[in-house]
């Protein structure tokens, strides 16, 4: 991609290394053209941080939310509360129901946990790829070991991966939140620390809870 043999990563990273999430956020919407900017999330534990910030930066840009259909209840009913909250113009997609169905039947989750990231989440990730030359992420250092080295900005074979609040702490975290007053994913309050599907999440500190008595770390999708 064009974009990608023009742009310095070492270059961008510095760039925007001293300037805040918010900043970021703002700076990327005014160096790249918002219809080739791919925002996703999946509104779980710490989503409220880069959505209250793409809210007040770039509002009404679309936020993609991957439905695997085997989220919690209260993760779906957190989306509709944050996005009414923050005026968020959120796009539901899924993979094929066929493919989902597949998953269904062979309990992917429980035999081939990496398949199924890969069709529910990875798959349907991929698509909206297509075109887009920044993907923004709410990634975060302290979140486990995989992402401690995450730059800024890090390359991706079709475009730039852009973790803008990737130097935050979990005290800033609180903070920003509190400030804010912006909600959390309620299942944090009944010991989940990460959350993705309810098959393969369980209560723990951190990300222990996800794949738990599985090798398994990520799903995929940013790693």
């Amino acid at each position: 991609m064009e974009v990608l043999q023009n742009v310095k990563l070492s270059h961008l990273n510095t760039k925007y290394e001293l300037l805040s999430g918010l900043e970021r956020v703002e700076k990327i919407f005014n160096d790249f053209d918002s219809e080739r900017i791919l925002v996703t999330s999946s509104f779980g534990a710490t989503s409220a941080i880069l959505l209250h910030m793409i809210s007040k930066v770039a509002p009404g840009q679309p936020v993609y939310f991957v439905n695997t259909g085997y989220l919690f209840e209260e993760t779906l009913r957190y989306k509709e509360e944050l996005s009414n909250q923050l005026g968020l113009n959120v796009i539901d997609t899924s993979s094929p129901i066929n493919h989902y169905a597949f998953t269904q039947q062979n309990q992917s989750w429980k035999y081939n946990p990496d398949l199924c990231c890969f069709i529910n989440k990875v798959g349907p990730t991929e698509k909206l790829r297509t075109g887009k030359d920044v993907w923004l992420s709410g990634l975060m250092r302290y979140q486990n070991a995989n992402r401690e080295k995450l730059q800024i900005f890090e390359p991706r074979p079709d475009l730039l991966k852009f973790h803008p609040i990737i130097d935050m702490t979990s005290e800033e975290v609180e903070m920003y939140a509190t400030i804010y007053e912006l909600p959390f994913n309620p299942l944090i309050y009944q010991g989940y620390g990460s959350i993705g599907c309810a098959h393969c999440t369980a209560k723990g500190e951190g990300r222990e809870g996800r794949w738990l008595n599985n090798a398994k770390t990520e799903c995929g999708l940013h790693i």
